[in-house]
């Protein structure tokens, strides 16, 4: 926002800006937080893979371990309709302890 911009606002015009400023910045602690994340979980990998004889560094570990519904459901031995309902718990559980922590 300019000063020129600044000076001929209104306090709700000025609250917009703000409050897009402090969007902003949450996104991007968002995004750093991921990408801290996805460096944890890389490094999580190269550790093991360094400590265990038989386990190999994945050459792209996060696109190989995604998974459709009906290879899961296959390595389990479970129906795919067993699995999305497992899916659609988990999915429950997760709003659930969302809507907890939202409270606090």
């Amino acid at each position: 926002m300019t000063k020129k911009t600044f000076f001929h606002s209104t306090l709700r015009e000025v609250k917009l800006y703000i409050d897009a400023f402090y969007m902003e910045k949450d996104y991007q602690s968002k995004c750093i937080e991921h990408q801290s994340w996805l460096t944890g979980a890389y490094v999580m990998n190269a550790v093991v893979a360094a400590f265990n004889k038989k386990a190999k560094y994945p050459e792209n570990p996060l696109l190989e371990n995604t998974k459709t519904i009906k290879e899961i459901a296959k390595n389990n031995n479970k129906s795919e309709e067993e699995m999305n309902q497992e899916l659609l718990y988990m999915t429950l559980r997760v709003r659930q302890t969302n809507a907890r922590l939202e409270k606090r």
